[in-house]
């Protein structure tokens, strides 16, 4: 191979590798703002999601499948930057398992399991969000939240609203800002995060 091709061939593969670190360092900050998403006051004072490390767990599942249902319509960019997006979740599963004190050897299939039941729930949080189906939302709400009984009809209806809403604030919101790792999803009415 002439040196000219080897020069060409290392910075194309330079170039890869700097736009690969820099969707990493987008997909953390994306990260970064769906837990502070998930960790809000309102799902679990308000609509009655359990505050547990499950309930948790599962706030923060619903809150990424939302964000990768908005990356997929967004093309290759969305793609990559969702594939990078579950990386990064992927990471924080692990070393928040350690941290938890679940064994080296245990981990691996924690994390898989969990990253599965995510992408689950992501399947089928978009079916019920593209056909409308309230039913089939709330279905899933109290299979994800609730294992143990369905909420009161209120809690249960301000939560598939409050997806509804985070969906439909998602769709607005413009790709270039998504793809630059800036999710802003503030509820309009102040009102509600300070109940």
């Amino acid at each position: 191979m002439p040196p000219s091709e080897q020069v060409a061939g290392l910075r194309g593969w330079l170039a890869r590798r700097r736009a690969e670190r820099a969707r990493t360092a987008t997909a953390r900050t994306l990260y970064g703002a769906i837990v502070a998403r998930a960790r809000r006051t309102a799902p679990y004072a308000d609509m009655g999601v359990p505050d547990t490390p499950d309930g948790r767990f599962e706030m923060l599942g619903l809150e990424t499948a939302l964000v990768l249902r908005r990356l997929r319509r967004l093309g290759d960019a969305g793609e990559r930057l969702g594939r990078a997006l579950l990386e990064v979740m992927v990471d924080d599963l692990d070393r928040n398992l350690r941290e938890m004190g679940v064994g080296d050897l245990s981990v691996g299939k924690w994390v898989k399991r969990m990253t599965a039941n995510v992408l689950a729930r992501a399947a089928a949080l978009d079916e019920a969000l593209a056909r409308g189906a309230r039913a089939e939302l709330e279905a899933l709400l109290v299979r994800a939240f609730f294992p143990d009984g369905r909420p009161s009809t209120a809690r249960l209806d301000a939560l598939a609203a409050e997806i509804e809403a985070a969906a439909a604030r998602l769709e607005e919101l413009p790709a270039e800002r998504l793809l630059a790792g800036r999710l802003d999803l503030t509820d309009p009415d102040p009102e509600r995060e300070s109940r």
